[in-house]
């Protein structure tokens, strides 16, 4: 039986990192899913350059690599507890959201 051999501590510390380290991630769920499978894969001592789709589905499939859902609800977390490694499409969307409720005349 083979166990998931995972990098520098929980998911959740994973994905914090990562959001910290490249603010690209924290915008972009298959940047940072690929980034996260990528050190996965590194800990597993082998290259996503050389590795082919079918061994890569096949780690998944066996759940050595993290279930991309798992990394995303961590982010998700992480951005609700540290609002400033939201990123700038949240912002966009919060800015949108007030001038909708000036529109609708919600609030008055």
């Amino acid at each position: 039986m083979s166990t998931n051999i995972k990098f520098n501590g929980t998911i959740q510390e994973q994905v914090k990192q990562l959001l910290i380290d490249k603010p690209s991630n924290r915008d972009d769920d298959n940047k940072l899913v690929a980034n996260i499978w990528n050190k996965e894969l590194n800990a597993l001592k082998m290259s996503a350059k050389i590795i082919s789709a079918f061994e890569l589905l096949q780690l998944l499939a066996d759940g050595k690599l993290t279930n991309s859902d798992s990394i995303t609800r961590a982010r998700r977390k992480i951005q609700e507890e540290y609002p400033e490694l939201r990123g700038e499409h949240y912002r966009a969307r919060q800015n949108k959201q007030e001038q909708i409720k000036k529109d609708l005349n919600y609030g008055n």
